[in-house]
């Protein structure tokens, strides 16, 4: 298949259509079996579903998809927004331009309107970059939103604006702002809240004088015609109608999603516990499976493209790729292909060069297939241009800013007269190193809706910056983990949880007591808090969670299963496939009609495990592992037996997975939602969160040290010190890297990507010391805040060993002069 037809031959056979229908047709019964039999041709799969023998090959689903792959490329035409940008510092002057001009506009009541004020104050010059928001903040701390009666807004003069207390609404606003108060127009376009000024002047306004039609390769003007700076823009604003308040209006990122999840989530909880508690009932679990098994792309996708009904079965295909196993019984858990197949290397090039431009970033210009594509088909974007679009859509024009130059260091020109620096707000708060959680909490408090960046300095230390904020980060990730707080499942013998499959909600049971629920919850609305903070700041955290616990931030946990229960309690997941086969057993003997009464009594009384009968295993109905928390109402006197095995197991599951955990799981959300939605997150997939959160794991060789380090400042490429320290590093088991991480940076874990996207460089410098003594006598030091390391030139690399050791190990958790 790999070279018998060409995308153009699939694109006009016919077959992508049939495809879709064969693999996604639900009106008759046999789906899964249609399921299984293509996953069988091109995988190698079983067509029986209660098979446990499997040996995947999946080169000709490889095949198949690289063909599709092409499909798309050949056909699809979303257009690349392009700036005509002169060499050398055409970016960086464009930018420039935006942060010393402003647009004119006229802000007038709109015509429709008689209970608001009408603005006097004449032509108001505002920033370009500034977002619509902005505009509303202006005229509500003046009064400009407050509801009126017709004749008391006619007789409003230019001076009653002096009267509003401009403090108080300013505290209004500064509350988050979970509902908005005015609606701006030009013309007849309502203008989404998180919308650059300019965005919408040069999308909407006439006197912009803007072809909008969009293509393959759309060339702009990086600064717009001349019309959009010289002349004045009527800018009308109103009352936000009461049904777009109470529904939250799509562009409006402002408004707090929170209502709406909450209410979603919480109804199917009512009914069901109740029927769980007294029966026994299990909610039925979802396939995964099912959200991705239709011919069309989701009705958010509202582009329009040759390609979208191939990426409908290419979305179709990676489903089945990832979620193959639950067609079947007892199989792991694992991906047929590498996520990288699915990578569609036109779009991602189309993409990644969306996301350098500088301008497309600052103006919030970005094409809308870009936004809309990577949601539902996630696969065809690598992880990284996915991160840095997550941070151009999500958060404010100067974080992506700062991301983008963290990423294209040619921006950061030393040229003062050129630098563009981001104008992010800093707070900075001085906390100490003893009871660091509490303090932790109640920092995140106070900022946890602001947009400033947190930065941390310790007490009696004088350092400050990114080395002891992302230290700070990872202590308090570290405090988290604690055995006493009892928040996580796992081993508590020592000081902290460990559990090898990441960390995951320890359960509570129904007859918990009150006091103890609200304090787990509290902690759990903390975390939430704290690791939204983190990914707008672009922080990492050192907490290793299990990648059910980001399921459920996806809100994925109405298709958790038993093979999820493996990422959680691995031991337990083990006796219940166990136990599954054994009802596999019970299944057959049932079915079996040429068997007696007696003999089939006789033969499922003897079905057992591990030659124990189901009975002697002495189970009851309370939690594996927590013998105080029932699965049901009186579950601690419910014995185990052949006839209620099946029960059991779906107990076992669902309590683990989610009725033991939703609680906490709520308030993570809950408190992560105050920070910014959890809906920016659903374009990655559970599997990379741990890297959005945490990180890189630390680990390196030789050729990334020599690719990645710059030697400076007394030491080149070919210092004899480089090459002891490159040894050296290079044979650092992972917990001395760990600790080498944290004590050049300050965080004991790397960015995505590793040393290569550590920004500034590590940079190694001499250590110069006085001429009468000895580099041996020196430790080595570091400048966290640029990644400097400051290494004597040591006369062997025994001693350079011995001292890099000492100064990671005993130099962290103090931040001095270095």
């Amino acid at each position: 298949m790999a070279s018998d037809i060409s995308p153009f031959e699939v694109n006009h056979s016919g077959m992508i259509h049939s495809f879709l229908q064969f693999l996604t047709r639900a009106s008759d019964s046999n789906r899964d079996d249609r399921l299984r039999a293509f996953l069988h041709v091109f995988a190698n799969c079983p067509l029986d579903g209660c098979s446990s023998i499997c040996d995947i090959n999946g080169s000709c689903l490889s095949a198949l998809v690289t063909k599709l792959s092409g499909c798309v490329s050949q056909l699809e035409q979303f257009p690349v927004k392009v700036h005509d940008l002169p060499a050398g510092t055409g970016s960086t002057t464009a930018l420039k331009f935006f942060n010393t001009h402003q647009l004119k506009c006229h802000l007038q009541r709109h015509p429709d309107c008689t209970t608001l004020k009408q603005w006097k104050g004449g032509t108001v010059k505002i920033d370009p970059l500034a977002l619509v928001q902005a505009i509303e903040r202006y005229l509500v701390v003046r009064g400009y939103a407050r509801i009126r009666d017709k004749e008391s807004a006619e007789s409003d003069d230019d001076n009653s604006e002096e009267d509003i207390d401009d403090t108080l609404a300013a505290v209004v606003i500064s509350q988050g702002a979970a509902r908005h108060k005015l609606q701006f127009v030009i013309g007849e376009q309502v203008l989404p809240y998180n919308m650059t000024v300019y965005q919408a002047i040069r999308q909407f306004s006439p006197a912009a004088g803007n072809d909008q039609s969009e293509t393959d390769t759309d060339s702009e003007a990086p600064l717009g015609s001349a019309n959009i700076w010289v002349q004045t823009h009527t800018v009308y604003y109103r009352p936000v109608p009461e049904d777009d308040n109470c529904n939250a209006k799509v562009g409006s990122s402002l408004v707090s999603p929170r209502k709406g999840k909450s209410s979603i989530k919480v109804t199917p909880f009512r009914r069901k516990p109740d029927e769980l508690w007294t029966e026994g009932a299990v909610p039925a679990s979802k396939s995964p499976l099912d959200a991705f098994l239709v011919p069309k792309l989701p009705v958010t996708v509202s582009i329009h493209d040759q390609s979208l009904s191939v990426l409908c079965l290419l979305r179709v295909l990676h489903a089945l790729n990832r979620f193959w196993y639950t067609l079947y019984n007892g199989f792991d858990a694992k991906p047929i292909l590498p996520q990288q197949e699915f990578v569609n290397s036109k779009i991602a090039a189309k993409a990644s060069r969306q996301l350098q431009d500088p301008l497309v970033i600052m103006t919030g210009n970005l094409p809308s297939w870009l936004q809309q594509i990577a949601t539902v088909c996630p696969f065809l974007l690598p992880f990284e241009t996915r991160q840095l679009l997550m941070y151009a859509i999500a958060f404010d024009r100067d974080r992506a800013l700062q991301r983008l130059l963290d990423c294209s260091p040619e921006l950061a020109t030393s040229d003062s007269q050129e630098r563009v620096t981001p104008r992010l707000d800093r707070r900075k708060r001085t906390v100490s190193r003893e009871d660091i959680l509490k303090q932790a909490e109640a920092v995140i408090q106070d900022l946890a809706s602001s947009k400033a960046l947190l930065e941390v300095q310790y007490e009696n230390e004088v350092g400050t910056g990114l080395g002891p904020t992302l230290e700070f980060y990872a202590l308090v990730s570290k405090e988290l983990q604690r055995s006493d707080l009892e928040l996580w499942a796992g081993s508590h013998s020592g000081t902290h949880v460990f559990s090898p499959c990441g960390l995951f909600p320890s359960p509570l049971g129904r007859t918990t007591k009150v006091s103890h629920t609200v304090r787990i919850r509290s902690k759990f609305r903390f975390l939430g808090k704290f690791m939204a903070k983190a990914v707008m700041d672009s922080r990492m955290l050192d907490l290793p969670l299990s990648v059910t616990f980001y399921r459920w931030l996806l809100g994925e946990e109405s298709t958790l299963g038993l093979a999820d229960l493996a990422h959680v309690a691995p031991d337990v997941h083990r006796t219940l496939v166990k136990l599954q086969a054994v009802v596999h057993r019970k299944q057959t003997l049932i079915a079996n009609q040429n068997l007696t009464i007696e003999q089939r009594n006789k033969q499922l009384e003897d079905l057992g495990l591990d030659g124990c009968s189901i009975e002697d295993l002495g189970l009851d109905f309370t939690l594996p592992g927590y013998p105080a928390i029932e699965m049901r109402r009186g579950g601690k006197d419910i014995p185990l037996t052949i006839h209620n095995l099946e029960e059991y197991i779906k107990l076992v599951t669902h309590w683990y997975l989610v009725e033991g955990v939703s609680r906490q799981m709520e308030s993570f959300r809950e408190g992560f939602e105050v920070v910014f939605p959890l809906s920016q997150l659903s374009m990655f997939y559970p599997e990379e969160l741990d890297a959005v959160f945490c990180g890189h794991p630390t680990g390196w060789d030789m050729k990334t040290l020599m690719e990645s380090c710059r030697p400076d400042h007394g030491y080149t490429a070919d210092s004899k010190a480089i090459r002891f320290l490159f040894q050296i590093l290079s044979e650092y088991c992972p917990q001395e890297q760990r600790d080498f991480v944290q004590f050049v940076t300050g965080s004991p874990r790397l960015p995505v990507g590793g040393f290569k996207s550590l920004s500034p460089p590590l940079t190694v410098v001499l250590k110069t010391v006085e001429p009468n003594m000895s580099p041996d006598d020196f430790l080595p030091s570091v400048m966290t805040c640029v990644n400097y390391l400051k290494l004597p030139d040591y006369s062997n690399i025994v001693v350079m060993r011995q001292k890099l050791g000492q100064a990671a190990r005993e130099g962290q958790h103090c931040f001095h002069l270095s």
